[in-house]
């Protein structure tokens, strides 16, 4: 794929969402999706999406759209899906479980690997074909099986250790669920996801709304 210009953090998300109305089409057996079709799904003006789609360096034909098999195939390569990549889960609680159970590894080319946990009466424990490991066990697992993300989900006051031991596992990205920001080198990309404040902004949007 020829290099081009980075996409925005707004203009990655809305590809996200393309990226769902896309595949839905795909098992419909439609080959072409147009601009307008993909923002009327979504709620966004056909002009922006012709302007992430430019950015990707694609433009669709006339009355016809786009290809939706390429169309799929550039946002894949935007996202990386298609090359495998291992994670992991520290804090093995009720968030822990419900990520390590849910079906959103294999949609962004994720595949879990290893989960960890401090509590002894949760450590030895399986969850699937996965053991709980102790944290103890953390830095050595993630250099033999080239663990390449980890997921936080522990308390707010063990978030930043944790983030320190995953850095020195060698992790090149973080997931981070714990209501704390948490600092790491350059090197290491985090997604933070704050599911309180999530819950916080939905309050005031629905007060505004009314």
């Amino acid at each position: 794929m020829t290099a081009l210009r980075k996409p925005s953090r707004a203009s990655v998300l809305r590809l996200e969402l393309y990226l769902e109305v896309i595949d839905q089409f795909q098992k419909e057996g439609r080959t072409h999706i147009t601009s307008a079709e993909i923002g009327e799904a979504l709620g966004i003006p056909d002009v922006k999406v012709r302007q992430d789609m430019f950015g990707l360096g694609t433009a669709g034909r006339p009355r016809v759209g786009y290809e939706v098999e390429h169309l799929a195939r550039l946002i894949r390569e935007v996202f990386d899906i298609d090359r495998p990549k291992s994670a992991c889960i520290v804090g093995f609680g009720n968030l822990g479980r419900a990520l390590a159970g849910s079906n959103i590894w294999p949609r962004a080319g994720f595949k879990l690997t290893s989960v960890f946990d401090r509590d002894p009466n949760v450590i030895g424990t399986e969850f699937g074909d996965i053991r709980v490991r102790s944290v103890a066990e953390l830095i050595g697992v993630v250099k033999t099986e080239k663990i390449e993300a980890g997921v936080i989900t522990v308390p707010a006051s063990a978030a930043q250790e944790t983030a320190d031991l995953l850095v020195l596992a060698g992790v090149k990205a973080i997931w981070n669920f714990a209501p704390v920001k948490v600092f790491t080198p350059e090197s290491v990309v985090v997604e933070d996801q704050s599911l309180s404040w999530g819950l916080v902004t939905l309050s005031y949007r629905l007060k505004t709304n009314q």
